[in-house]
């Protein structure tokens, strides 16, 4: 369960992502809601270079240095990281936006 502390913590940071200028090139970190197997997760994609290949090993290896391994609690999948806690993505956020 979310507090309003944590629910007003996330929402500045999306509000934050949409005014980061990644310049001409860059493709914007995105967020959304999925649904699977074992629930609703939230995920987020890297801001992308299009003229740069997309080694996600790096972020990767973060996440199983703060979140474990991947498994039900996060994982990647076609360039997007899927986390059951909200808490958790926001987290990866700040790291990598």
């Amino acid at each position: 369960m979310n507090t309003p502390a944590i629910n007003n913590a996330i929402t500045n940071v999306t509000q934050a992502l949409d005014n980061i200028d990644l310049g001409p090139n860059k493709i914007q970190m995105k967020t959304g809601k999925a649904k699977s197997w074992l629930g609703e997760y939230h995920w987020a994609s890297l801001a992308k270079d299009p003229d740069a290949d997309d080694n996600t090993d790096p972020a990767i290896e973060w996440c199983l240095e703060h979140f474990g391994k991947s498994g039900a609690r996060w994982y990647p999948y076609n360039g997007k990281f899927f986390f059951k806690d909200e808490k958790d993505m926001s987290m990866f956020i700040l790291r990598w936006s």
